[in-house]
Parts: structure tokens; sequence; C-alpha cells
């Protein structure tokens, strides 16, 4: 599939003057999942911190040390 040089012009009222960015829309579903991926891993390490500040959390030297501790394995 061959590229056209087609050009539109968009309007700087609908674009009130801001730079304007055109994506697939595979791509900006590519975006939101990743986005969505990362707001979950903020998430979690936010509440890894408020564990760690109110001291809810334990030192162990390996995951399976930890996983003994909270009788896991």
């Amino acid at each position: 599939m061959g590229r056209s040089n087609t050009i539109v012009t968009i309007p700087q009222k609908l674009t009130k003057g801001k730079e304007l960015v055109v994506l697939t829309r595979e791509e900006y579903e590519k975006i939101l999942n990743h986005n969505e991926k990362v707001a979950e891993v903020l998430k979690i390490i936010a509440e890894g911190e408020e564990a760690y500040r109110e001291k809810r959390t334990i030192a162990a030297s390996s995951l399976e040390e930890a996983l003994k501790i909270y009788e896991r394995i």
C-alpha cells in the first residue's frame, strides 16, 4: 500500500492554535493501553510506599524468604 501525499488543512479554530497529531486508531489504542498499565503500576508503587512509611513491610533477602514469612509456601 503506497502513501498518498494528500494535504489537509486543519483550521486554527479547531486546534485553537495548538499543534495537532494524527494517529491511527491502532496506535491510539496502544497508547491508551500502555497508559492504563502505567497507571496500574504507579498505583501499586504508591501503595507500597505507603505501606513502607507505615512500617507494614518486612525485610527479606529473597522472594522465597518473604513468601515463607507470609506462610505462602
